[in-house]
């Protein structure tokens, strides 16, 4: 079964930067969003995809980004421009009308998720799990923090595999998933040993962590810590200063 992980290494800069470094970027572009007009939201995400491109791993990058917003952006749409009322409802066909005013809060709520996505996926793409794990217990924070943000990643392979042998098996006992009606009606026979195999593997991991003192300390050391310059620790310090100067000044002048 093909794996479902979205990172894709690489020898870019972006590949190469700190985890932390991309972190402290993602927080600039979502306190961009703060201040971005709708067309601009809009551009940043084609700029982001664009990128992700010239990186070589636009493929997976666009058909996650495609796969996740397609069906919230047509939903937004839908639902501010069409079903919402508002003072400025026209005509369109038949039973339907629209609202411009809908329309435009729709492509600014759009373009925002959009913009955080495309970083987000660019983020994910170019970091490992473990060093991003590595990472946060270098910046010194609580191990119980760092496995939290970082083993939802890790785990998304485990999982793929397991919920292709739960299908492999449902299917050795005559489900049938040719049509779309089949799919759905099976859902729920593969949702539910996944959903109690996940709660067993917590309970054990739990355990096995327990058993080796993982939260005995407060700061873990880190063996291996991912590279890391002098540089880089400003520019994180200036992406952060920015993030909060942004915030501060779109608080300031609402």
């Amino acid at each position: 079964m093909r794996s479902w992980s979205i990172h894709r290494p690489g020898s870019s800069a972006l590949h190469r930067a700190n985890p932390l470094t991309k972190l402290a970027a993602l927080l600039l572009l979502a306190a961009l969003l703060f201040v971005l007009p709708w067309p601009g939201a809009w551009a940043g995400t084609l700029l982001l995809l664009t990128a992700a491109f010239g990186l070589h791993i636009g493929g997976v990058v666009l058909r996650r980004y495609l796969v996740l917003a397609t069906p919230f952006l047509i939903a937004v749409f839908i639902f501010h421009g069409l079903i919402v009322d508002r003072p400025d409802r026209m005509p369109l066909a038949a039973f339907l009308s629209y609202s411009q005013e809908g329309l435009t809060y729709a492509a600014v709520l759009g373009g925002r998720i959009s913009l955080m996505l495309a970083g987000s996926l660019l983020f994910v793409a170019t970091t490992h799990p473990a060093a991003l794990l590595r990472s946060l217990d270098v910046a010194r924070m609580p191990p119980g923090l760092s496995f939290l943000l970082a083993s939802p990643l890790l785990l998304i392979d485990e999982f793929t595999k397991r919920a292709g042998a739960i299908r492999d098996a449902q299917q050795a006992r005559g489900m049938r998933v040719n049509t779309f009606s089949d799919r759905l009606r099976a859902l729920r026979l593969l949702t539910l040993p996944l959903v109690t195999l996940a709660l067993a593997d917590a309970q054990e991991r739990s355990g096995v962590l327990n058993a080796r003192a993982f939260r005995a300390f407060p700061r873990r050391a880190v063996l291996s810590p991912p590279p890391d310059t002098a540089l880089e620790r400003r520019l994180r310090h200036a992406l952060v200063a920015a993030s909060v100067l942004l915030v501060g000044c779109a608080l300031w002048l609402r």
